[in-house]
């Protein structure tokens, strides 16, 4: 259990890379953390707090981040990029320490101990970029989805299947492909939709985040397929590099900068005044 007594100024952001762990991950090239990493920072010190980053690439790195709360190097901490329902970060949070959660769903069941949990609007956001889609004439309309292991992930699949049930649009398993999240994920799917048997039949594409556009748009022009006026596509999280895009990126806004104000602001409420139940915020 936590040690008593008064608490250090310091808050953890925790980056999940377990998936990837092979990789040589990199915070400041990733369009998704780096952005945030340095909101929390910036939050924080407004705030009189110092921030630890760290990437966590495998389970028994959940062993040190316990050892530091454990000796009160930390006071709470933000997890970004975890699993939904991760076991690991439930497990801390039922030995009392104090946590945010980014991209997690509601617990059903009850667990000893309080936490906060930020969610974008995914499903709701989902519908929104598949019926532009659909209002600009669209009918063949292909899902590259995120990591199926997040809750953003299923919550974009399903809010791209309401709005195309409700348009009345058939939903052809060959139009819904796997993706990570990654330019990597997105490229491989753009192949995979665009060079398979639904090829000639695509006309748009809602990509479950911008940083697959990105590689889906790379994978397109080597095809020779003209974005807008071949295939249109639309992302979702409106990061900065959306913006400088050729063509530019429609985009669902999701602000990663308010989502690390209100876990930072909320955390730090959450160390020095406690809360009494768990709080959830959209």
């Amino acid at each position: 259990r936590v040690l008593a007594g008064k608490h250090n100024k310091v808050i953890g952001v925790f980056i999940t890379n377990a998936k990837h762990a092979s990789e040589k991950f990199k915070i400041f090239q990733n369009t998704y953390f780096s952005p945030f990493a340095a909101a929390t920072i910036e939050h924080a010190n407004e705030l009189g707090y110092n921030v630890l980053v760290s990437v966590i690439n495998k389970n028994s790195n959940y062993k040190k981040i316990r050892e530091l709360f454990y000796d009160r190097s930390l006071s709470g901490g933000v997890f970004v990029g975890a699993y939904n329902n991760s076991q690991e970060i439930f497990k801390l949070i039922e030995s009392g320490y104090k946590l945010v959660i980014i991209d997690q769903e509601k617990r059903k069941d009850k667990i000893n101990g309080n936490y906060i949990i930020v969610n974008s609007n995914n499903f709701n956001g989902a519908c929104t970029a598949t019926k532009h889609l659909i209002d600009y004439g669209h009918r063949e309309i292909a899902h590259i989805c995120g990591d199926m292991e997040k809750l953003s992930g299923v919550e974009r699949l399903e809010g791209y299947k309401k709005a195309m049930s409700e348009a009345g649009l058939t939903i052809r398993e060959e139009y819904v492909v796997n993706g990570d999240f990654t330019e990597e994920g997105g490229f491989n799917c753009a192949n995979q939709l665009l060079k398979g048997k639904a090829k000639n039949h695509i006309t748009g594409i809602f990509s479950s985040n911008d940083t697959m556009v990105i590689g889906a748009m790379k994978a397109i022009k080597e095809m020779g397929i003209r974005i807008p006026d071949d295939i249109s596509i639309v992302g979702y999280d409106d990061i900065r590099i959306a913006s400088y895009t050729s063509p530019s990126l429609t985009t669902i806004r999701s602000s990663i900068l308010e989502m690390a104000s209100v876990a930072t602001k909320n955390l730090i409420n959450f160390i020095e005044n406690g809360i009494n139940s768990p709080e959830y915020y959209t």
